[in-house]
């Protein structure tokens, strides 16, 4: 089944709000996303509550969606920390058809190279690289059943996971190899 996001949840923004060194709500901004698109577990609260209407917490199951810079990356949020808010560079999309649609695969979808691709040609203004919601809007996306979206999570989930482990892996053969040449050369 062929659908447009706009037809499966509701678009909006995120919201700008002066941060603070303190808060008791997190604030979340793309520096505070890995390479692999995870929230930082070290994320402190920035923002205060009564600075922010209701309408712009998030809640289990958003999906933010970076629509300014270059990369185009897409989280789901599903209560990492709370309260949260996403900051204004970012879409917001909520409020999902449950019967058609895991938030989790919009997200798989955005983050996909081809989708990707097709973001980056869709870039407005001659700044800083930035989508529209109608942009988001747009993206037509063929949906699975539920149980196959599951399935593609899943194995997308093992290879982010597999390439974690080859970077780790690369890491400590460096770090071995370093070693064993310092060893030749102080004998």
């Amino acid at each position: 089944m062929k659908l447009k996001i706009r037809n499966i949840c509701q678009i909006s923004t995120g919201v700008y709000v002066k941060t603070e060194r303190v808060g008791d709500v997190y604030y979340l901004q793309a520096r505070d996303f890995n390479t692999y698109n995870e929230l930082d577990p070290l994320l402190k609260p920035e923002v205060f509550s009564y600075n922010i209407n209701e309408k712009h917490y998030l809640g289990k199951g958003d999906v933010i969606i970076a629509a300014k810079g270059s990369n185009h990356f897409a989280f789901t949020y599903n209560n990492e920390v709370q309260p949260a808010v996403a900051s204004s560079m970012f879409i917001v999309l909520r409020q999902f058809d449950q019967n058609k649609v895991i938030p989790g695969f919009i997200s798989w979808f955005i983050n996909h190279p081809q989708t990707q691709t097709l973001l980056e040609h869709s870039h407005k203004g001659s700044g800083i690289p930035s989508i529209s919601k109608s942009i988001i809007g747009d993206l037509e996306i063929n949906l699975p059943s539920l149980k196959e979206q599951e399935l593609i999570l899943s194995i997308d989930r093992l290879k982010i996971n597999e390439a974690q482990l080859n970077q780790e892996i690369a890491i400590l053969k460096n770090q071995v190899l370093n070693e064993q040449l310092l060893r030749l050369i102080q004998k």
